[in-house]
């Protein structure tokens, strides 16, 4: 059937006239059957008069009073009422609400235009949807969306209905939901806020045992380092000491990227993860915030994959962990995390939060502590509940820990006795298929013989970058000022084969830099170093034409591999 624009054309005074021929409702429920109901019944009081058009018919000074105080109610809702013609797409009624919404607009906006901002009736203004194969009515359309005549939501209900003469009309009801949307981005957006600040409030708490273990990093790089130097002055070889200075090395970009990954605001895509490593590496920086008084204990026996994101994970046992620790923090106990699997049969949901029937990863943490009040137990994930002293933090751990865990298909549960400590377990579903990504064999650092322009304002990073890659077989040539690299690219814009610079440097930041260079040189490939991935966004990457992006500390292997790719890619 071909698609054709509904028209508001409507009189003022043929309203009563129209309404009344409305009758025999199907498939409505609630509010709108009442509302389909009434119509039925007035409309038998009174049979309509077919007249051309649209019938302008004035107001009959017979007509019941029923229909008139019909006429009236309509006028009162808060809602955009109207009946159209399924064929002709012609507006046979419309209340006042709807009047005073399309104001002067009315006999120039068509349905699908103003509800839905398209040009093409197809989508939702034909009548299939409404009429079954036989062309009779099928029941109500729910639909909600934006209106472009006052930027604001609505709730539409719409089905067919029959009039006295047999032919269908639509009947239209839509209900303003823009406070209701505006409630939700609210709580999106509270939510979102009051995660981030509870992660800035578990690094504050974690701050020392960070120090910490970065001092131990540290120690271990220095002491080794000087061992090294004294041996090489006696023409010793020290392979050990520079062993282990590798390793501290390596600790304290791991140590970093937990850092950023857990602070930063923005997480990942669910993926299929597993939680025995995350729960090695919180563990890890929660030990040296935590009295030695307290004894960590760790069961992790399994090694299941579950679909979400790694960053929330880290919370959900960061939270969880903290706040045992804060519960034997005066006394002293055992901090116990046991992480299984569990298979929830038929008829035991009740004993396992309610969860359905399947496989699922079952983390466990539990203390000796002074444990719950059962007078606050069922408030303890509540947001805007907590028992700390201000000193202490927000309490809004917890409440996150529920959030991120049901975003995730599963639930969390609390045990406790005052007085014997808490337990709380987390569920989470099993993925059944997939597994982990395989290690692979070790495969040799990929060589070259490219000419490269290294840019970094740190003099020694851009020294080690020159001698690493001389080493792989490159032609490099480093500058320690972008304002100097750019000047020496406008001169030698061919010299190059691939543009390696830093981000954050001072006059000309990196990604400024790579625009400059690509106005000169478009085809030119260009990788950037960061010490921050957040610092970078994809969409500016693909804007600027950036090939690759590497983080700091650069490690060898990896910049090998990612140069190679890089310029293998450009070379097809």
């Amino acid at each position: 059937m071909r698609c054709t624009s509904f028209n508001f054309r409507m009189h003022s005074d043929q309203r009563e006239k129209d309404l009344a021929e409305m009758t025999q409702p199907h498939a409505a429920s609630g509010a709108f059957e009442e509302l389909h109901h009434k119509v039925k019944v007035l409309t038998q009081e009174k049979e309509p008069t077919p007249t051309a058009g649209t019938q302008a018919v004035s107001k009959e000074p017979g007509l019941p009073d029923a229909h008139q105080t019909l006429l009236e109610i309509l006028d009162r809702i808060e809602a955009v009422i109207y009946a159209a013609d399924l064929q002709t797409r012609d507006i046979i009624f419309m209340n006042h609400h709807m009047r005073e919404l399309f104001k002067d607009d009315v006999s120039s906006r068509s349905y699908w235009n103003a509800f839905q901002d398209q040009e093409d009736p197809c989508v939702s203004g034909c009548s299939e949807p409404l009429l079954d194969k036989h062309g009779q009515p099928q029941g109500v359309r729910v639909w909600e969306g934006k209106t472009s005549i006052n930027n604001r939501w609505f709730l539409h209900h719409e089905c067919a209905v029959r009039w006295v003469d047999g032919r269908h009309v639509r009947l239209h009801v839509a209900t303003d939901i823009s406070a209701v949307k505006s409630l939700q981005l609210e709580r999106i957006q509270h939510e979102t806020r009051m995660r981030q600040a509870q992660k800035m409030e578990a690094i504050g708490t974690l701050a020392g045992g960070i120090a910490h273990d970065f001092n131990n990093i540290l120690s271990a790089i220095l002491g080794y380092a000087e061992l090294a130097l004294d041996d090489a002055n006696r023409g010793r070889a020290t392979p050990d000491y520079i062993r282990q200075i590798l390793r501290a090395g390596h600790r304290a970009r791991d140590l970093v990227h937990q850092i950023l990954t857990f602070s930063r605001q923005t997480e990942t895509a669910a993926k299929p993860v597993q939680v025995q490593p995350i729960i090695k590496e919180a563990l890890k920086l929660l030990r040296a915030s935590l009295p030695s008084t307290i004894d960590i204990q760790v069961n992790t026996r399994s090694q299941a994959l579950v679909l979400a994101d790694p960053i929330q994970i880290h919370q959900v046992i960061m939270n969880l962990c903290t706040n045992a620790g804060h519960a034997m923090r005066s006394g002293g106990g055992v901090l116990n995390v046991l992480l299984e699997e569990q298979e929830i049969a038929p008829g035991f949901a009740h004993q396992c939060a309610g969860m359905p029937p399947g496989s699922y990863l079952k983390l466990q943490v539990s203390d000796t502590g002074h444990g719950i009040d059962p007078g606050i137990i069922e408030r303890i994930f509540d947001p805007y509940f907590t028992t700390k002293k201000m000193e202490e933090g927000s309490g809004m751990g917890l409440a996150v820990v529920q959030g991120i865990v049901r975003g995730c298909g599963g639930a969390v549960t609390v045990e406790s006795k005052a007085g014997e400590g808490a337990t709380f377990t987390v569920f989470l579903p099993i993925m059944q298929h997939g597994g982990s990504e395989g290690s692979g064999s070790q495969k040799m650092v990929p060589l070259g013989c490219e000419r490269i322009l290294f840019v970094d304002d740190e003099a020694p990073l851009a020294e080690l970058a020159q001698e690493m890659l001389s080493r792989l077989g490159y032609h490099v040539t480093i500058r320690t000022s972008s304002i100097q690299a750019l000047s020496w690219f406008e001169r030698h814009p061919h010299d190059f084969d691939l543009v390696i610079t830093d981000l954050t440097m001072p006059h000309i930041t990196g990604d400024i830099l790579s625009e400059k260079v690509k106005a000169i040189r478009p085809e030119i490939p260009i990788m950037i170093c960061t010490g921050y991935s957040q610092t970078i966004a994809e969409d500016a990457m693909n804007r600027l034409g950036i090939s690759a992006v590497i983080m700091k500390p650069l490690i060898r292997n990896n910049l090998a591999a990612a140069i190679r790719q890089v310029l293998d890619r450009v070379a097809r």
